[in-house]
């Protein structure tokens, strides 16, 4: 069972709880955690039935089980592998009564609790002014989440809140599940919440069945309420907890390591740490990190392009007839390897722009929940006719999903990415599949016929919509539907509770578009970090940004400073500080945060900005990289409707500067064989 694993995954399988490992990235995180549960269930005894793992996400949950189907191929359907909100899902259904919920309540979407706050309240400005008292008051938090229930409906944030206050009154109930659940995996623990951990220590106890592993330092969630206080405490919580760290990274060139770890070291939460790559370069990996500074964001997005191209070695005629490829280079990666990671929404419409000028098929996703994209509401209401039954039933998810809010990109933002409403199936809708593909299929063809002939007669769409919506959220669906067969339900509930990245397609063809949250636990060949540069990594919203003499801009200077890693004994005293596993630091207070309505970017209430949390997203970015990293940036940006000069990110100043290269940018090239010329 424990074949192929390194000294410290091994000890990391087999040691028992309480357990902290602290993983870096590409050191064989859910591999561990995988052959743990096996050894506990092939080799320890412990029932299938009380192996309980969370995951920060659905992807990694559908990997995880996955894996666990090979390890064990009889026993691990039995085992229950899922988020936390899944988990408070699952226990409100087993335990509805107790909740004050309907039997058949469902999950309720942004636009469902505005209808009840509107409905309560008595128009849609007091109805808003509810939701935001909501936001920020934990007593009207809870009196609006009985309005929901007295309704049967339950939000997003309910599912872990209603679990926790449940189990809190009825301590008999939480010892049962406790019981129930004798090991407890969770993955991805610095990305935890107050709801969140609060319920694992009920479910937990004593921690002696509990094994707990992330980093730290990859720590990005913070503008969603995540503390990674709670994964520094852990020896503090459990005293009798055991730290393994796996410091051997098996997916990265050793300059890539070199250089995350110099990018990161400034602000590191784990003093002294170290993390080397297994093995030298493997063949035709880049020998530097490429470092490119363009004139503005549309000639860095042409110069990517233009990169991609050359790695393929010409992927198309235009490359050879301009000389921007000559057709003999590369060969040996594909469109799949590539991907282009970005801080904010925004920076995807001049990338997605300048792949469709080079003739390169792009999928992008970001980190928002899936349910809350354009016109998925619409495309599930849909599914939902075609089939004779409303989304009002009484189904796993139900009469949330009939109305989820619209956000993400307008119709002339994707038209700008190269979408075009040309025809009525894209390549994933049109291929034949199972039941629940076919409804999509058909869903979305009526529904962008539908809305194609209402524009063309001069009306307006409900909530705006246009055909090239529809198309593109279909097509963002597809792989997901194929995934679900023949289960309608669980098609709905994988919306409902997962973001747009557990929808990727892995089988297309692709360059892979995301946000850098987005882009976590996943991999690529060759990964492209774009806007490395000033306001974008560190993001500064507009009006946010210090004074030039108090910017953070690197270690030791001024106010906010991140350059030193915080002193243990100063982080222990302090009210809510971290403990002492593994490393210490002080623990910021969690601040819960939105996106930026113009960027889509990912920051704290208030435009606060944690440097340090920026900095652990530049180190997840580049350690995505397998083989090729590229850091790019503008020299001139356009953000928030005026053009802005920027430069390079300060982060990028903590590497070495032997590790980069910074090519002069090439002249176009005739090819070698010209034609004659007739005169």
């Amino acid at each position: 069972m424990l074949a192929g694993l390194d000294s410290s995954q091994r000890e990391a399988a087999q040691a028992p709880g309480p357990l902290l490992i602290l993983a870096g990235p590409g050191t064989g995180k859910t591999r561990t955690l995988t052959h743990r549960i096996a050894v506990l269930v092939a080799e320890r005894g412990v029932p299938p039935e009380a192996c309980l793992a969370l995951t920060f996400t659905r992807r990694a949950a559908v990997e995880m089980r996955e894996r666990l189907a090979v390890l064990l191929p009889t026993r691990a359907g039995r085992l229950m592998i899922t988020t936390f909100h899944g988990l408070g899902l699952t226990i409100l259904r087993e335990h509805a009564d107790r909740a004050g919920l309907d039997p058949g309540f469902a999950v309720a979407d942004e636009k469902t609790r505005l209808a009840v706050a509107v409905a309560e309240a008595g128009s849609l400005a007091a109805g808003r002014r509810l939701l935001a008292a909501v936001a920020r008051d934990p007593g009207a938090a809870g009196e609006f989440a009985s309005l929901l229930a007295s309704r049967g409906l339950v939000d997003f944030d309910g599912l872990i809140a209603l679990p926790l206050a449940m189990l809190r009154q009825d301590p008999a109930l939480a010892a049962t599940l406790a019981a129930r659940w004798q090991s407890i995996s969770v993955d991805e623990y610095q990305d935890t919440d107050a709801a969140q951990y609060a319920l694992l220590r009920l479910l937990a106890g004593d921690g002696s069945g509990l094994a707990a592993i992330g980093d730290p330092d990859q720590a990005i969630y913070g503008f969603r309420g995540a503390d990674v206080g709670f994964f520094l405490s852990f020896g503090r919580d459990f005293p009798r907890a055991r730290t393994v760290a796996l410091s051997r990274n098996y997916r990265s060139s050793p300059v890539i390591v070199a250089g995350a770890m110099q990018a990161m070291a400034p602000a590191t939460l784990v003093p002294g740490r170290r993390m080397s790559a297994t093995a030298g370069p493997a063949p035709g990996a880049a020998e530097r990190i490429t470092v490119h500074e363009a004139a503005s964001d549309r000639a860095e997005g042409a110069w990517i392009a233009q990169a991609i191209d050359k790695l393929l070695g010409g992927a198309s005629f235009h490359s050879l007839d301009t000389g921007r490829a000559d057709g003999h280079a590369g060969g040996k990666l594909a469109l799949a390897d590539m991907a282009v990671l970005y801080r904010t929404d925004a920076q995807a419409v001049a990338l997605g722009q300048a792949l469709t000028r080079a003739g390169l098929p792009f999928q992008k996703r970001s980190h928002d929940l899936l349910g809350r994209r354009a016109a998925v509401p619409e495309i599930l209401r849909e599914m939902g006719g075609a089939a004779g039954q409303g989304l009002a039933g009484p189904g796993l998810i139900g009469r949330g999903l009939a109305g989820l809010g619209v956000t993400g990109l307008s119709a002339g933002g994707l038209e700008d990415l190269g979408l075009t409403a040309g025809g009525l199936e894209g390549p994933s809708l049109s291929a034949g599949g199972t039941a629940v593909a076919e409804r999509l299929r058909a869903a979305v063809q009526r529904l962008a016929s539908r809305s194609q002939d209402i524009r063309a007669a001069g009306r307006r769409t409900a909530g705006g919509l246009s055909p090239v919506d529809v198309l593109a959220a279909g097509e963002v669906l597809a792989p997901l539907a194929r995934r679900c067969g023949d289960d309608f339900e669980r098609f709905l509930t994988e919306i409902a509770l997962g973001a747009e990245a557990d929808a990727l397609d892995p089988r297309a063809d692709t360059v892979t578009l995301l946000t850098i949250h987005a882009a976590k636990g996943l991999e690529f060949s060759v990964v492209f970090v774009a806007g490395c540069e000033r306001d974008l990594l560190p993001l500064w919203l507009p009006g946010k940004r210090p004074a030039r003499g108090r910017h953070p801009d690197g270690p030791g200077e001024g106010p906010g400073d991140e350059g030193t890693v915080p002193d243990p004994a100063a982080a222990s005293a302090a009210p809510g500080a971290a403990g002492t596993a593994p490393g210490a630091g002080a623990a910021s207070p969690p601040e819960t945060g939105a996106a930026d309505p113009e960027t889509g970017a990912a920051a704290p209430v208030g435009g606060g900005t944690d440097v340090a949390e920026e900095r652990r997203l530049l180190f997840v970015a580049m350690t995505r990289a397998r083989t090729h990293l590229f850091l790019t940036c503008a020299a001139r940006r356009r953000r928030h409707s005026a053009v802005t000069e920027t430069g390079p990110s300060p982060f990028l100043a903590s590497i070495d500067p032997r590790l980069l290269d910074r090519p002069a940018v090439p002249r176009p090239r005739r090819p070698e064989v010209s034609q004659p010329r007739l005169l």
